[in-house]
């Protein structure tokens, strides 16, 4: 009970701080609909085991309590396979990754993008699969993202420690993703050079610069202040865009 108490208090405090960070952008009234994209392969083992990924969660959520349009965040994970893990909010964050993810999968021994980039664009734009008609084909499913024009942008936080098995088909999704009223801040943590992920960053052939990457050794090397302020650092660019071309209301 002490430790969940001392959780909940820190919480709050991330909370606070991560609202002077969206004031600063001119983004305090903005709000959003905010997930958080995790990598379960094998190598992601020592961040689990060490509690970071669990710290990780505790900061996004933070975040999520002041942008979020119900305070919370959606919640993926990836490796060969994709999952929908449920909304992290603050009355089950406490040991959410332990409980949501360590205790229900496996850590995966690959890496693969797309998949889970097809699964946040069904589960926040389901009006765009079509069975035959459409177009911007991807795999099986075809995707018409024509008038598809939500009251409230995306923004997707997506936590990686190397770069993918299936980069053609995440490019892609990527540039089908570019029509639509989702960002997607890619976050690569540890050593890797990450060159398909600084690939992404300047992807040619989108509607819109819809991708942001940042990396850093270790996540609990920055501050929170500094972690929400890279997190945040295009996202004000791409929303005037999305606005401008028409992705959003």
């Amino acid at each position: 009970m002490i430790n969940l108490e001392k959780a909940q208090i820190e919480l709050i405090d991330l909370s606070k701080k991560a609202s002077i960070s969206l004031a600063k952008r001119g983004l305090g009234d903005q709000k959003a609909k905010v997930s958080v994209i995790i990598d379960i392969s094998q190598s992601m083992d020592s961040q689990f085991s060490t509690g970071k990924i669990q710290q990780a969660f505790d900061r996004l959520l933070g975040l999520a309590m002041n942008f979020d349009d119900n305070g919370a965040a959606d919640t993926f994970a990836f490796g060969l396979s994709h999952y929908y893990l449920g909304e992290i909010e603050q009355n089950n964050f406490y040991q959410f990754v332990d409980r949501e993810i360590l205790n229900k999968h496996r850590l995966e021994g690959g890496t693969k993008y797309a998949g889970v980039l097809k699964r946040v664009l069904d589960f926040y734009f389901p009006e765009i699969t079509v069975k035959k008609s459409g177009f911007l084909g991807i795999g099986r499913k075809v995707y018409n993202v024509r008038n598809c024009t939500p009251d409230l942008p995306c923004f997707a936080i997506f936590i990686t420690d190397g770069d993918c098995h299936d980069p053609e088909e995440t490019k892609k999704i990527i540039r089908t993703a570019s029509h639509l009223g989702l960002f997607i801040q890619f976050v690569g943590i540890g050593r890797s050079v990450f060159s398909f992920l600084n690939e992404l960053d300047i992807l040619e052939d989108r509607f819109i610069d819809n991708a942001n990457f940042f990396s850093i050794n270790d996540l609990s090397e920055i501050s929170d202040n500094e972690l929400y302020d890279r997190l945040l650092n295009e996202f004000p660019q791409w929303l005037l865009l999305a606005k401008h071309k028409g992705l959003i209301i």
